[in-house]
């Protein structure tokens, strides 16, 4: 025996718009948590120590 599910398009329209909203706040979210959190902040990155990277010895 076959069964046979079909959405309608009424229910796949609201599944993309659902899909679209749920994208959307992830999307906000994220970019939101990026934001800096305090008023004065600089758009520039200071560096507060100087890393220096060697490479080790291969053998």
């Amino acid at each position: 025996m076959k069964a046979k599910f079909a959405a309608t398009l009424q229910v796949r329209a609201v599944s993309f718009l659902l899909a679209v909203v749920a994208s959307a706040t992830v999307l906000g979210a994220t970019v939101l948590s990026m934001q800096p959190r305090y008023a004065g902040a600089s758009p520039q990155v200071m560096a507060l120590e100087r890393v220096v990277v060697k490479a080790g010895a291969v053998n």
